[in-house]
């Protein structure tokens, strides 16, 4: 098993299939380590709620934006705490208009990479319980949806308004996946996109700065 070049803790995979899935190989090797969370995080995402909403997403930084004395995930775990924050706050809202209203965990897998101008941005893939959340809603800010959740929880880890936050926060095509237990086929899709955030190209090591990271297994 050949290591990773810049960091021999890391093992890079060559193979079309991870675990009995199909995973991403057009862009160079992966990372089995990174592979290895992402498919734990997802089949725990999926013991918790038999019915996951999984879903895409892209976090950008301001073309001005200042690092100042750090560049590390900080923004990153600003945004993460700010979600969770809003989400519980949603579900105890819905709570109080129907005794039918859903909890649910926050689970995800998000990795950093360096663009062409050395600013990084985010990749992540968000795994929530189905029957508490089944879309983004309309891509519209103001409205009481989940992508308005996400602009508003980038903003807030970014110091901005929600209005300057709204093109800072991607939605890829084909975001969004609606996995089931049983349904093989669909989490196999799924984990390809997955594996994407798991190439090693375009991943930055030796700045103490952690490229890859997952919600708590």
């Amino acid at each position: 098993m050949k290591r990773h070049p810049q960091n021999n803790n890391l093992k890079l995979f060559f193979e079309d299939q991870f675990e009995g899935f199909t995973v991403f190989q057009q862009r160079g090797p992966l990372v089995e380590e990174y592979l290895s969370r992402a498919l734990n995080v997802a089949r725990l995402a999926l013991l918790k709620h038999p019915r996951t909403f999984a879903f895409r997403v892209d976090l950008r930084f301001p073309s001005d934006w200042g690092f100042g004395d750090s560049s590390g995930n900080e923004p990153l775990e600003r945004f993460f705490a700010s979600l969770r924050a809003k989400i519980l706050h949603n579900r105890k809202l819905r709570a109080e208009e129907s005794e039918y209203a859903h909890s649910t965990a926050l689970s995800y897998v998000w990795c950093r990479e360096i663009g062409e101008h050395g600013v990084p941005h985010y990749h992540l893939v968000i795994l929530l319980n189905r029957d508490a959340f089944f879309k983004l809603g309309k891509f519209q800010i103001g409205r009481k949806n989940l992508f308005n959740l996400l602009v508003e929880a980038w903003a807030s880890a970014l110091g901005l308004l929600a209005q300057e936050a709204v093109g800072l926060v991607h939605i890829p095509e084909n975001h969004a996946y609606k996995l089931t237990r049983d349904d093989r086929d669909t989490f196999n899709d799924f984990f390809y996109r997955v594996s994407y955030l798991c190439k090693a190209e375009t991943k930055h090591f030796g700045d103490g700065v952690h490229s890859f990271g997952t919600s708590r297994i």
